[in-house]
């Protein structure tokens, strides 16, 4: 059988130049679309900045540290459904259609929130009782989460795990900031219902308000001696982040729960719960990792100093 002369070998595709000689000639395109796309990817802009920044996650184990954060604010998030389901019961004992109105606004869906509404239809006194159990629980679970996200940080920006000395106001700031998230979803959901054609628009001022709501809790945060505009590239990534996973919750999760809740019980819907919390921290994390990572690029001597001390 007649065998193939080796192509002439560019600087980017010499390491596989020896593959491409006996490759059928369907493998011998995809291999050399890869050394071309290897040959391209550090002329584009941010390569090299991103490349660093993906090194800096993997070096500190960002996936495990977005596993464990996802396992703590799934802690979270029991109490917070909690209380929101006690609030939506006292809210459809009054009116009605309640909870089909706040899943339009935060575009989970109406059946949704309108079911956990008429499922906690309870009396005052223990609506009381649980209220009161479900927010203290809240703010217990807050404090764990709000520890593994300075962690995060933490290891990003000084290579060790600091102690959390203020746990309540960390939990605290950190609870103001979900509501803050939650707020600017439902205007924004309402606003795109009311304007119509100007959902791009909204989606910006959205998008802005994401990334200051993450800028102000970022210098909360362990950030070296950056100032706060070296925070803004992460701010930026969670602000993207949220409006993506926000999408996909609205398209694909909140049906995907009421699915999982009908077909596999309670377990479907903790597991669907679990990856979109683990994408949430997988984008908290990398928001971190990269702001560090560029800080080092500006400053390498002090800040690897710093990260390896």
């Amino acid at each position: 059988m007649h065998r193939r002369a080796p192509l002439p070998t560019l600087p980017g595709e010499a390491r596989i130049a020896t593959l491409m000689v006996d490759a059928p000639e369907p493998a011998s395109r995809i291999v050399r679309a890869r050394a071309r796309a290897e040959e391209i990817a550090p002329r584009v802009p941010g390569f090299h900045h991103a490349l660093r920044a993906l090194h800096h996650d993997h070096r500190n184990g960002g996936g495990l540290l977005a596993g464990a954060l996802a396992f703590r604010l799934f802690g979270a998030l029991l109490p917070l459904a909690l209380l929101i389901t006690v609030i939506l019961g006292y809210a459809t004992s009054v009116d009605p259609d309640a909870g089909k109105e706040a899943g339009e606004a935060v575009g989970l869906g109406p059946t949704l929130l309108d079911e956990m509404g008429q499922s906690a239809k309870l009396s005052s006194g223990t609506r009381w009782s649980v209220a009161i159990f479900a927010v203290a629980a809240l703010v217990w679970s807050a404090m764990s989460a709000a520890r593994a996200i300075r962690a995060v940080h933490s290891l990003a920006w000084e290579g060790r795990v600091g102690k959390l000395r203020r746990p309540v106001p960390a939990a605290l700031a950190l609870l103001a900031a979900i509501a803050a998230f939650a707020i600017v979803i439902a205007a924004a959901g309402k606003a795109r219902a009311e304007l119509g054609l100007g959902g791009l628009l909204i989606t910006i001022v959205a998008m802005v308000a994401f990334a200051a709501i993450w800028l102000a809790l970022e210098w909360l945060l362990p950030h070296g001696q950056a100032d706060w505009r070296a925070l803004v590239p992460g701010a930026l990534l969670v602000a993207l982040g949220v409006q993506v996973i926000h999408l996909g919750t609205v398209l694909f999760i909140a049906g995907r729960i009421e699915r999982s809740s009908e077909t596999y019980g309670s377990l479907g819907v903790a597991f669907t719960l679990l990856f979109w919390l683990f994408v949430i921290s997988r984008v908290i994390v990398a928001s971190a990792m990269l702001n560090s990572a560029l800080a080092m690029e500006r400053r390498p001597t002090n800040q690897e100093e710093v990260l390896h001390a």
